[in-house]
């Protein structure tokens, strides 16, 4: 099963050439959301576009799934 590892401001995922990563987002006009975003995936398994949801529970659940078919350890919160 992943690990779910929060970012501290600056620091960076530690594979930068594959990793999934869950951003907070808070846009006055539109409010919180959660983007799930993946780089260095296979295409079979890269999101088409990113996924965004208003709950972190949602966001979470969706980035543990591309991270089981990926084989990925950890999922990223920034």
């Amino acid at each position: 099963m992943p690990d779910f590892k929060q970012l501290a401001e600056g620091e960076r995922p530690a594979d930068p050439q594959r990793y999934i990563l869950i951003e907070f987002i808070h846009e006055p006009a539109i409010g919180r959301h959660y983007r799930v975003t993946g780089k260095g995936l296979d295409q079979a398994h890269q999101p088409p576009g990113d996924f965004t949801d208003c709950t972190l529970a949602k966001a979470q659940e969706r980035a543990l799934e591309l991270a089981k078919a990926v084989n990925v350890p950890i999922i990223y919160l920034s």
